[in-house]
């Protein structure tokens, strides 16, 4: 058996070890390798169903308020940071020095105008601290994590759908919005309902063979639902060739009964896109999505001024010229980070709210740390990459929604998983030589066992 020709400790003798008993499955945790066990894979689970949780403790046992949901999710982030720093290893050194830019811009930003404004560092900060705790885990704990998500998920599609009555009485989604949001009785513009503002929609369906509501399940509001749908599909386009047909088969079902479900117009066309963008991505340059947040904004101006959409309609085309209406409307303070006048109407826009909040540049270190920092050694990690971005340059145009919780979470702890750098079996072609990264790492490669 040919080895790496280096000492045998730690990490490679665990390696030879598991070239006695034949190959290492990628679904399995390499020898050696560190992993946080299940308390990841129980924080995303938390992440997801926790407002769930509050909404029935305030539909049939105690009304809450606002200071409940920042303290509950609060404590997830708490406990996910605890854990990754536990883990931490010299990958994860450039997004805590991100989050050291989030922190200090906030504290600028405070300084100029007079106040701490805490929330829009929890918006951002969401994205570095799952990208850390998917790096403290193998990738058999993301398909955990997912299989157990999705079975949820669909299962409250298939209960609001059919039981909406029970659904609505046993969540009073309306109350508990009114009473932890900045959301009053006259903002739910359907008296008859108890579900989300936007479970009902003045015009037909999207999907209008289906005679339903907007399903919500779990997440108590259907935007949320239709971002699942985008990054279950983001995941499945990225790996596929790492699961049976009969997992495919399990994920596709329960997406399109998701995303008929919640009759999302957007997941419906950036999943179609990602489908596409994934098929091709392991043949284009490399960083090639660097060029999509860009590619957006400048199609967003382009769209405007040819098309002339009216920027007050609530469809696709009215929020794309509500963007660029915004954008075209900031001043020096504004790109700066530095002024609150846009940040209450940019709530349709997470470009703007992005800028509003962090800065353009603040929004174009990210775009660049996000591209820069992913690998793309492996193909999984290419087709998940371009994948995310074109959610991201997508979802960033109309909605700031890609900042809840309840779906960032899940999102960027599979980016992190994907990017963590594991000891990997090699081919018989290396023959057990260690072999550097693009990046400069070393990985112990250890030929299987003839």
């Amino acid at each position: 058996m040919a080895t790496a020709d280096v000492a045998p400790t730690g990490r490679l003798r665990a390696s030879r070890q598991a070239c006695r008993t034949g190959p290492v499955s990628l679904l399995s945790p390499p020898p050696g390798e560190t992993d946080a066990g299940m308390l990841p894979v129980m924080l995303i689970l938390a992440s997801v169903l926790f407002n769930a949780l509050l909404a029935i403790i305030n539909a049939h046992v105690v009304q809450l308020n606002m200071n409940v949901v920042a303290g509950s999710e609060f404590l997830i982030v708490l406990v996910a940071q605890a854990t990754a720093f536990k883990y931490y290893n010299q990958q994860m050194l450039p997004w805590y020095g991100a989050m050291v830019f989030i922190v200090g811009f906030a504290i600028i930003r405070g300084s100029y105008l007079g106040y701490f404004e805490p929330k829009y560092v929890r918006d951002v900060v969401l994205i570095p601290t799952f990208i850390l705790l998917g790096m403290t885990v193998p990738f058999h704990r993301v398909k955990s994590a997912v299989t157990i998500l999705h079975v949820v998920v669909v299962g409250g599609v298939l209960f609001e759908a059919v039981f909406t009555s029970a659904y609505a009485d046993l969540f009073d989604v309306r109350q508990y919005y009114i009473a932890t949001r900045d959301f009053t009785a006259t903002a739910f513009w359907d008296t008859t309902s108890d579900l989300f503002v936007s479970a009902t929609r003045p015009d037909v369906r999207f999907f209008n063979f289906v005679d339903l509501h907007r399903i919500s399940s779990v997440f108590l509001e259907p935007v949320s639902l239709g971002n699942y749908v985008i990054i279950i599909t983001t995941f499945l386009c990225a790996n596929f060739n790492r699961f049976s047909l009969r997992y495919c088969a399990f994920l596709i079902a329960g997406t399109a009964i998701a995303l008929i479900g919640c009759d999302g117009r957007l997941a419906a066309t950036c999943s179609a896109i990602i489908v596409l963008v994934t098929l091709v991505a392991p043949k284009l340059p490399p960083k090639t999505p660097l060029i999509y947040l860009p590619a957006i904004v400048i199609g967003t101006f382009l769209f405007s001024s040819v098309a002339h959409p009216d920027a007050l309609a609530d469809n696709f085309s009215g929020r794309v010229a509500y963007c660029a209406h915004l954008l075209g409307s900031y001043e020096i303070v504004d790109w700066l980070g530095l002024s609150d006048h846009f940040v209450g109407p940019a709530a349709d826009s997470g470009i703007a709210y992005v800028i509003a909040t962090q800065s353009v540049v603040g929004l174009a270190l990210f775009w660049v740390l996000l591209n820069f920092e992913a690998d793309e050694r492996r193909p999984e990690q290419i087709r998940f990459t371009h994948g995310l971005c074109t959610y991201i340059a997508l979802t960033m145009t109309i909605s700031y929604s890609l900042f809840s919780i309840k779906t960032a979470a899940l999102l960027w702890f599979i980016h992190g998983a994907l990017q963590r750098r594991e000891v990997r079996v090699a081919s018989p072609a290396t023959n057990g030589r260690p072999r550097a990264s693009r990046r400069g790492w070393s990985e112990v490669l250890v030929s299987p066992q003839p």
